[in-house]
């Protein structure tokens, strides 16, 4: 877990009170990652539309999948390549513990913010994920351009497989 991230709690182990909301958000989290793995995978065969799915779609996926369990949701990164993605204040002190890690080492928390529930589950760089996410030197010229073309301030690069690349991230309202 992430010893270095005061206040969270391991969503295995919620309090009573918070566990079914801490259930609602991981079947959220559940929702998008495999919606937006499925998208991803269909346009692998096409790395530069893959990033377009991550900007065009993504979005859209989560917003069904918060919509359909009356939450919010969505993607965050210590390293951003949409600015749309960028970390609300209590996901910060896991960004910053969990950074440069293996993503094997960070685990899903779930944390009371008082008058909702938030949580995180760790984002792997899998060896796919590298086509757009690898060493810049690495990527394809298609993807580097699809990439500065759709994200000009992109930090989202230089990854290696297995690293920690960021979090999905729930709230769910008491």
């Amino acid at each position: 877990g992430l010893a270095a991230d005061p206040g969270g709690f391991d969503p295995q182990h919620a309090p009573p009170a918070l566990a079914p909301l801490v259930s609602r958000a991981s079947d959220a989290v559940d929702r998008l990652q495999r919606g937006l793995s499925r998208r991803l995978l269909e346009e692998l065969s096409d790395a530069p539309n893959a990033v377009l799915v991550c900007r065009d779609e993504a979005p859209a996926l989560a917003a069904e999948a918060a919509g359909a369990a009356g939450l919010s949701l969505g993607r965050t990164s210590h390293r951003l390549r949409n600015p749309a993605n960028a970390p609300r204040a209590w996901v910060r002190p896991a960004l910053a513990a969990a950074a440069g890690r293996p993503a094997a080492e960070v685990g899903a928390r779930a944390y009371d913010l008082g008058d909702r529930v938030g949580y995180l589950r760790p984002i792997a760089v899998g060896q796919v994920c590298l086509r757009c996410h690898g060493p810049t030197g690495a990527l394809s010229p298609g993807v580097r351009a699809a990439v500065q073309g759709a994200y000009p301030s992109d930090q989202a690069t230089g990854f290696e497989a297995g690293e920690f690349r960021g979090f999905f991230w729930a709230e769910v309202a008491k």
